[in-house]
């Protein structure tokens, strides 16, 4: 049990940052020379035990406008960088968790 609870945040982690990776991928094919800061602002940061959040920071180069990127805006259409990003975040996520809990046994 103590080695279980020791390997969860792990397997929450890589998910994580395998989400942010997908995101900024995106990011770096749509946001071309007007958000060329816009991908790099994309981070994982550590909000709990097992939890993460995933997107823009604002206090990076181009972080503030993640809204627009994604939603779009009067200059531009969205990018949906997110949106393509977190389809394969269920199912992956699932995954790893039933190999991590396999592994317990």
């Amino acid at each position: 049990a103590v080695q279980a609870h020791l390997e969860a945040p792990g397997v929450v982690k890589d998910e994580a940052v395998k989400f942010r990776n997908d995101w900024r991928d995106n990011a770096r094919k749509s946001a071309r020379q007007h958000g060329k800061h816009y991908p790099a602002s994309i981070t994982a940061e550590k909000v709990g035990d097992a939890e993460w959040e995933v997107g823009p920071d604002s206090a990076l180069p181009q972080g503030g406008m993640g809204r627009g990127f994604e939603w779009g805006s009067v200059n531009q259409p969205p990018h949906n960088d997110m949106g393509q990003a977190i389809v394969s975040v269920p199912d992956r996520l699932e995954s790893a968790v039933k190999k991590w809990s396999e592994n317990l046994l």
